[in-house]
């Protein structure tokens, strides 16, 4: 069975899953007659000395999900039409992992507030894990997994996977919020991701009936110190700025953005941190008076760089989109995308709409972006249909599109946030959320390219793959469902630059989006250096 991680590697564009493998070494130790220490000198020749490569073990993947969406202030609404389930969304969590070829499966457990919640598979001993192993003892190789569905827990929680054979176990966890009243009426689907050190949020608004919720959430051991700014169309936002703060391991800080950037149609968070890498999502909760205006949870997209890509935008239309994007109680929540300057020096930008038939058609051009400043700029010149959207700029930047669901302007709406992407690399896995209808889009701005997908199914059977195939500029859609009884997907690019997203839809007026997350690798050994 083909499988995404049997494709080659294309050469100078792909980041390899595998960790770095370093070989011991010699270090070359030098002195001269000329220096003293006391009355004693060092001898004047050159002095080999043997020197093992230190072993570091990959370390467990762990994988952090924010708390589930909570209407801000506490309690119920005081609005019979809107109460049930008006203070929380209902929300559940699917995790899945894979083992390695060997069929071993890794250890695995899912945490909240450093206590196990659920044990997923019994850890092996640090000496099993360690070996590398390419096929079972009865001669047969191929990944297992282990799937866990349906979790319903509201409060943040991780999932933490043991490495085995020196290299990250492939990890993947989805939290899926649905709801059909109440104040939160919508669907938004979380990718749990890795913790950093560095997280950048973008897409945000305080506007009136807008609540942007900031959650960070401390996965490690050790403790961590968070230091968060918020930028705005003005720039870095000082009155009432965020204090830092320390946060101890298992701990989740919750913070109203609007008490910062009030009265802000674009808004970007920045979440750093020392001590420990953190996890951090902004959630979105729109009101228009009595009428829910949709949720969405927003995860860390891209890197800043001088090139963001956002793929499945999706776009109704300047008509629909007036109908039903704006309202007097919350202004107009309109299909845009938003860029914000991490330079620090100000950027100018243009931003190119690529149909899935890859015809091109330019949005703006050369729109100056303030030093740390926020930009919306509309999408209202696009026909209805899917786009990948390409921002290019002179200085870094980071980018997401929002893009609108519903066209009956008297019922709620939702919205949903596609950031700009990494890359995709060799050997992705995604857990797919548990409600609606998936789409999975995968671009190629630039050149042919190729993508392996591969289900995982609820046994955590990792089933036959396909080749999806993409020209050049062209944006191909996969429907999730094609894949029966798929509660995962691992998938590659095996050649070309390909940049993906999925939307998942559910009836005529809910729609989300989350992106594939790549894990981190880690050195398997580093050279010890001898310093005199």
């Amino acid at each position: 069975m083909s499988t995404p991680q049997d494709r080659p590697q294309a050469a100078g564009r792909r980041r390899s899953r595998a960790a770095l493998a370093v070989l011991s070494g010699s270090l070359l130790v030098a002195g001269t007659a000329a220096a003293a220490v006391g009355s004693e000198l060092w001898p004047g020749k050159t002095t080999t000395v043997e020197v093992p490569a230190a072993a570091m073990p990959a370390g467990d993947t762990v994988l952090a999900c924010a708390p589930t969406l909570h209407r801000v202030g506490g309690g119920e609404s005081p609005d019979a039409a809107y109460g049930p389930g008006a203070a929380t969304a209902a929300s559940t969590v699917r995790s899945i992992a894979l083992g390695d070829q060997a069929q071993r499966l890794p250890g695995a457990e899912l945490l909240s507030n450093d206590r196990t919640l659920a044990s997923l598979h019994e850890r092996l001993s640090d000496e099993e894990a360690a070996k590398e192993l390419t096929a079972a003892s009865d001669g047969f190789s191929g990944a297992k997994g282990l799937v866990d569905s349906q979790r319903r827990f509201g409060d943040a929680l991780w999932l933490r996977v043991q490495s085995l054979g020196g290299l990250r176990s492939p990890a993947a966890a989805t939290r899926t919020i649905h709801q059909n009243d109440g104040d939160l009426t919508g669907l938004a689907t979380e990718a749990c991701t890795a913790p950093a050190n560095v997280t950048w949020l973008t897409g945000a608004s305080t506007t009136l009936g807008h609540t942007s919720v900031l959650l960070v959430s401390n996965p490690a051991k050790t403790t961590a110190s968070v230091q968060v700014s918020v930028r705005t169309t003005a720039g870095v936002a000082t009155d009432g700025a965020i204090q830092d703060f320390t946060l101890e391991p298992g701990a989740t800080k919750s913070i109203n953005v609007g008490g910062t950037a009030r009265d802000e149609p674009a808004v970007t968070v920045r979440v750093s941190s020392s001590g420990a890498p953190v996890s951090a999502t902004l959630s979105q909760a729109i009101l228009r008076g009595l009428r829910p205006g949709g949720i969405d949870v927003m995860s860390a997209g891209a890197a800043p760089s001088t090139r963001q890509v956002m793929p499945g935008v999706q776009v109704l239309g300047a008509a629909e989109a007036s109908k039903v994007g704006s309202s007097e109680d919350a202004g107009d929540e309109l299909p845009e995308v938003q860029l914000s300057d991490t330079s620090g020096q100000g950027a100018t930008a243009t931003v190119i709409a690529l149909a899935a038939d890859g015809t091109r058609t330019e949005v703006a051009k050369d729109v100056q972006i303030g030093k740390n400043a926020v930009l919306n700029v509309p999408l209202a010149s696009l026909p209805a249909g899917n786009y990948t959207l390409v921002a290019e700029a002179d200085e870094s930047i980071v980018a997401s599109a929002r893009i609108l669901r519903g066209t009956d302007p008297a019922k709620p709406v939702d919205v949903a946030y596609i950031p700009g992407v990494e890359e995709m690399s060799t050997d992705q896995l995604v857990a797919l959320p548990e409600v609606g209808t998936g789409w999975l889009h995968l671009a190629a701005p630039e050149e042919d390219s190729k993508v392996v997908l591969a289900p995982v199914v609820a046994d955590g059977t990792v089933g036959q793959s396909r080749t999806v195939e993409i020209k050049a500029g062209q944006t191909a859609t996969v429907k999730v469902s094609d894949f029966q009884g798929a509660v995962g997907l691992r998938l590659g690019a095996s050649e070309g630059g390909v940049y993906a997203s999925l939307l998942t839809e559910d009836g005529d007026a809910k729609t989300a989006a989350l992106v594939p997350q790549e894990l981190p690798d880690a050195p398997a050994s580093a050279r010890v250096e001898l310093l005199p």
